[in-house]
């Protein structure tokens, strides 16, 4: 959707500088631009920026603190670019609310967007001359923008053990061949206040070349692969590679006008997700067979002192005819919100869709501020078409009450209870995210505190107590502690740098409880450190991060990583990694006889300098016995916390061998 901006314009000379909210385009000359990207978060020990100029590789481009104490990042660029981005923290991608224009980011939220050159043309739309002062941009002209997320290239699976016989170990080819994926996306604006966004799939497959099943049978054999893979990339590539048709998977359009802003979506595409006060109601899912949203326009939002949200989505998404809305009233760090969500028993007649509901989700959240403490509060009535009322399986709810000094204490305390039954419609139902309801039938209550001692060291505990509803008779609960420290070595063992890490352990109360990983009620399941060196060899390493990480949590098998991660000059990057898989004492002599013990990984990329090609990624990899690396995006390393996600089992008695071009714009 096209902002309508109020940009800033400082001509000094041949300079021109362009301020747009946390994002400064300087020209340099007739060809170049300087990019500052700034942002502000006092808490935070490490920010990046990451976006289609990086080819969206974690964890971004490292910002630094400037003297007004903003996170900043130059880049420079050129006047025909167009870029997307976000900021990154920790995991967390964060869209820049106040970004020159934005764009559908295909998970139902959008990337900031600069088009520099309209960003330029609008700095000076307004008549400004070389010191004529500020100038009104007049809103961007209606245009659609290209994306493409595409990687191709070569990818062969070994076996590191025998498939009958798992105490042989060895490398024996399993299959090898092509492997692609390619999603092409337009979206922007048609005309004024009038949004599209289409995404077409091109492909999203893997060819093989040779291959050869559990039984040592071999299809296709080498000759027959060759011949199919040439004739296949001469003749018909994108359906050789994708093993099918393209098709237009996506479809998202809108009106944007001060009284009612519409959208339509169908497909894989997503709504905009909603996070409630405590909550995440709507998770970014797939429009499926459509879904028509109203939000209240610009024009009505103001109320009083504060202001008014509404949305209404009458849908499909579940298959049948749904419906998600909500309405909000916020003033200041006051908020109120209702939500009612409901899936009917119909899919096909539409004077049907009250005779029979199979869901209803009625939801209360609020939000309060007083003497320096925050209240928030989420309730949740489930009302289910086959099956009876009663509170203890339909009703949960959750409450939060927090105090800080700054960034000197902070003091988290809360409860939530989770009905047997519960379930959302349309938000996030894994019990293990922080922003669910929580695992059925369980009552958790949660304390939290955090405190700085110095410029050098934040440390905090978070830690709950869960009880399982149903048994509370036998007094069971399960205490959980996550101890951690984040500690600044600047100036220590370099310019910048940072030596974060943490611990996580369980213990059980019940009588006689034991967990499998541990034979005992305590459990020492998971500790990780991560250290950050800014430019530790000036002019050949710009950064580097070394994950040191012990996952406990198995029942079989311990697994400890080491991983290090660095940047590159000349945009190059490279990872190194071993592992080491351990039996349990309790393990048979069989179990431990088929155990891979060691593991390691290879890997590197490069951005080709080739702007006019949208600067593709070369990447290529080889993992051994585990692998680090991202099934959705093979460039990034996929990590929890400081510990590989996928745990022992990825890659467990395998191996791969990756290289291929990427693009993401």
């Amino acid at each position: 959707m096209t902002k309508r901006l109020v940009l800033s314009m400082a001509l000094i000379l041949c300079t021109v500088a362009v301020s747009v909210a946390d994002v400064q385009i300087k020209k340099l000359d007739d060809t170049n631009v300087e990019i500052t990207f700034t942002y502000k978060d006092d808490a935070a020990s490490e920010v990046g920026v990451i976006g289609s100029f990086d080819n969206w590789t974690v964890p971004g481009e490292a910002m630094s603190k400037n003297k007004a104490g903003l996170w900043e990042y130059k880049l420079k660029a050129l006047v025909t670019d167009e870029l997307q981005y976000k900021f990154y923290n920790k995991g967390t991608w964060i869209f820049d609310f106040k970004a020159p224009d934005k764009k559908d980011d295909g998970f139902g939220g959008n990337n900031g967007l600069i088009v520099v050159a309209d960003v330029l043309a609008g700095a000076v739309a307004g008549g400004g001359k070389p010191g004529a002062g500020i100038a009104a941009a007049d809103p961007y002209a209606a245009k659609l923008n290209f994306g493409m997320f595409t990687y191709f290239g070569s990818k062969s699976s070994f076996v590191t053990q025998g498939l009958v016989d798992k105490t042989k170990k060895g490398l024996e080819t399993d299959t090898t061949g092509l492997m692609g994926k390619s999603y092409w996306k337009i979206g922007g604006t048609l005309m004024p206040g009038v949004t599209a966004w289409f995404e077409m799939k091109a492909f999203d497959s893997y060819q093989a070349v040779w291959a050869q099943d559990s039984t040592g049978k071999v299809s296709p054999e080498l000759p027959a692969g060759l011949s199919g893979l040439v004739f296949g990339l001469l003749s018909n590539p994108v359906n050789y590679v994708g093993g099918g048709m393209p098709f237009l998977n996506s479809i998202k359009t809108g009106l944007d006008t001060p009284d009612l802003v519409w959208e339509t979506g169908y497909g894989y595409a997503k709504p905009t997700g909603h996070s409630s006060v405590l909550w995440e109601t709507l998770e970014g899912r797939d429009a499926g067979n459509g879904y028509m949203r109203f939000d209240l326009g610009s024009s009505h939002t103001k109320l009083g002192a504060g202001t008014l949200a509404a949305t209404f989505a009458p849908n499909m998404m579940n298959g049948n005819y749904s419906l998600f809305s909500w309405a909000s009233y916020s003033q200041g760090d006051n908020k109120l919100e209702i939500q009612y969500d409901m899936k009917s028993a119909e899919a096909a007649t539409l004077s049907k869709i009250f005779n029979k509901i199979y869901h209803q989700d009625i939801l209360l959240s609020g939000k309060a501020k007083a003497l320096g403490i925050t209240f928030l509060g989420q309730g949740l009535v489930n009302l289910f078409g086959e099956s009876a009322f009663t509170p203890k399986a339909n009703i949960s709810g959750e409450t939060k009450v927090s105090w800080s000094a700054g960034d000197a204490l902070g003091l988290t305390g809360g409860y939530r209870f989770t009905g047997s039954s519960a379930e959302l419609l349309y938000g996030d139902n894994d019990s293990s995210e922080s922003d669910t309801l929580g695992t059925k039938g369980t009552q958790r209550v949660l304390v939290n505190v955090s405190g700085r001692s110095s410029d050098r060291i934040k440390a905090g505990l978070d830690s709950n107590v869960t009880l399982t509803t149903a048994d509370l008779a036998s007094k069971a609960a399960e205490v959980y502690a996550k101890p951690w420290i984040e500690t600044n070595l600047d100036g220590v063992i370099a310019k910048k740098a940072s030596l974060n890490g943490y611990a996580k352990v369980k213990y059980n109360l019940k009588q006689g409880y034991s967990y499998a990983a541990s034979s005992s009620s305590f459990i020492f399941g998971e500790a990780g450190a991560k250290l950050n060196v800014t430019d530790p060899v000036p002019g050949v390493v710009k950064g580097a991060d070394l994950y040191c990480g012990f996952n406990n949590w198995d029942d079989y098998k311990g697994f400890t990583t080491v991983i290090a991660a660095l940047r590159m000059a000349r945009d190059v990057g490279a990872e190194v990694g071993v592992s080491v898989r351990t039996a349990r004492a309790t393990d048979t002599a069989a179990m431990k006889a088929q155990n891979n013990l060691l593991g390691f990984t290879v890997g590197g990329n490069w951005k080709i300098p080739a702007p006019e090609f949208k600067t593709p990624l070369l990447h290529g990899a080889f993992v051994y016995n585990m692998d680090p690396y991202d099934p959705d995006n093979y460039a990034n390393l996929l990590m929890t916390d400081f510990v590989p996600t996928g745990g022992q089992s990825k890659m467990d008695g395998k191996a791969q061998l990756r290289l291929f071009l990427k693009w993401d714009f």
